[in-house]
């Protein structure tokens, strides 16, 4: 068989240019990335944090043993992870079978058949139209991609793979962020339920109390109906606190892929308030999951307006088939069997131009909404981080303020018990102390349940890469 080295050659050198003409017919996304240099409006003027990922995940700067295990179980168990990975999967897949077609694809024949001639039909004669046909080889396809077409719907493919990798990313991350602040609020419910109960007792006690006074007649009926009013109220408080630990528990068990009957959150836990810095430079927002993706369907979007454009140039395609044929199985693979053809193909476009003008129109309209959902996903991020900066700079200073009020307050109540234990006032002056009390303490458990939120969701807003400072 005959070879043409420098054919092949020439054709390989055409179809792997640096420089191809899709990726000069395509847009350039990097004129619509908005700047995203400076700092935050929230943000501290004089701060400079540490943002490397931690090791073994952000999670891990609450330092509670308990949380890392929900989070790790979330990440191997959760059925929506689970699908979003399979989604990443299967765009590595199409990337694969798109990156085979840069390379010449080459398939196997072979075939025994009997056949049968029309004798009227044959412009020479033969001594029988009744004979076998044995057949072996392989035939060739390579597509010579003088336009990077081939290399542009590879590029293609691996900007949307690398798309669904953020989005399994980003969805990772929210599901971790919304497990950590069920945690944190189921705790704060808990703790609730345990001091309104406390709250109930008293308000049980006071109303039996009035009670008695009334019935011996130094009471009055005001006092009883207001003691049965806060005794109600406090019951009321309580189931609320309870149905909402119970739908926590049924959401925590549902981010774990475990039915609600088949898991018990954890109560006694000890989660650290880590010290946020809240001087961010904005450039963390690169690091956003839901931005990288809206980047890479972007850059998609872009290359798909060149490989629309490419569309109206012709195709050059190089077919070869090559092997043995004889009509018998004796001389099949003798040299005078050998057979081969090959050459160029062209496929030309003449009559699909408004077909292509309109798909053309399509791809560029897609490419403006890819761009305006970029803009879109980075103004809502920077929004975001905003938000999680003022609600916990808001959240601390709350805190703080409430921590100082639960001082009083538990100073007042042990006051109004020494009193009444010394016999200076009655029994009533401390149940309303001690209720102040448990008041302030539930409310400073709901207070360090939304701090905690809150620290979880500016490190969901700078994309997981948060870092505390060295010492917290």
């Amino acid at each position: 068989m005959k070879k043409h080295h420098p054919l092949l050659i020439g054709v390989f050198l055409l179809s792997s240019s640096c420089k191809t003409v899709t990726e000069h017919l395509s847009p350039d996304p990097e004129e619509v990335f908005p700047d995203s240099t400076g700092k935050f409006l929230q943000a501290n003027k004089d701060s400079t944090p540490q943002t490397e990922r931690l090791e073994g995940g952000w999670w891990k700067i609450f330092k509670d043993p308990q949380l890392d295990q929900l989070i790790n179980r979330l990440n191997t168990y959760n059925p929506d992870a689970k699908a979003a990975l399979a989604r990443y999967d299967q765009s590595l897949a199409v990337l694969g079978i798109t990156r085979s077609r840069i390379l010449p694809t080459i398939r196997g024949n072979g075939s025994i058949k009997t056949r049968q001639d029309s004798v009227n039909s044959l412009l020479f004669p033969i001594s029988s139209p009744n004979y076998d046909q044995y057949s072996i080889g392989l035939n060739a396809t390579w597509e010579i991609d003088l336009w990077g077409r081939v290399q542009a719907s590879s590029k293609n493919d691996r900007f949307l793979a690398e798309s669904e990798e953020a989005n399994y990313e980003a969805l990772l991350l929210s599901l971790q962020a919304t497990l950590a602040q069920q945690y944190f609020a189921h705790h704060a419910n808990h703790s609730q339920q345990t001091l309104l109960q406390q709250s109930r007792n008293l308000a049980s006690e006071n109303l039996q109390l009035h009670q008695a006074r009334l019935d011996i007649g130094e009471g009055r009926q005001s006092d009883v109906s207001k003691a049965l009013q806060e005794l109600q109220e406090t019951e009321a408080a309580l189931e609320l606190a309870k149905r909402n630990t119970g739908k926590l528990h049924h959401s925590m068990a549902l981010l774990l892929g475990q039915l609600p009957s088949n898991f018990s959150p954890p109560k006694d836990i000890s989660p650290t308030l880590p010290q946020v810095p809240t001087g961010l430079p904005s450039e963390l927002l690169a690091r956003r999951p839901d931005l990288l993706s809206a980047e890479q369907q972007l850059r998609s979007a872009a290359i798909r307006v060149g490989l629309t454009k490419v569309e109206f140039l012709p195709k050059f395609t190089l077919v070869g088939n090559a092997g043995y044929g004889s009509l018998t199985e004796d001389n099949l693979l003798k040299r005078a069997s050998e057979l081969y053809d090959y050459g160029p193909q062209l496929d030309l476009p003449i009559f699909s131009y408004r077909l292509r003008q309109s798909v053309l129109r399509q791809a560029k309209a897609r490419y403006r909404e890819s761009t305006a959902n970029y803009q879109s996903t980075f103004l809502n991020a920077v929004r975001e981080v905003d938000d999680s900066l003022l609600d916990l700079k808001s959240h601390t200073r709350e805190l703080k303020l409430q921590l100082q009020t639960l001082e009083s307050t538990t100073l007042s109540a042990q006051a109004a018990k020494d009193r009444y234990n010394t016999g200076l006032t009655d029994y009533f002056d401390y149940i309303i102390a001690e209720q102040i009390r448990l008041q302030t303490a539930a409310r400073k458990a709901t207070l360090t349940a939304e701090q905690l939120s809150a620290s979880v969701r500016l490190i969901q807003a700078l994309g997981g890469s948060f870092q505390a400072p060295e010492g917290t």
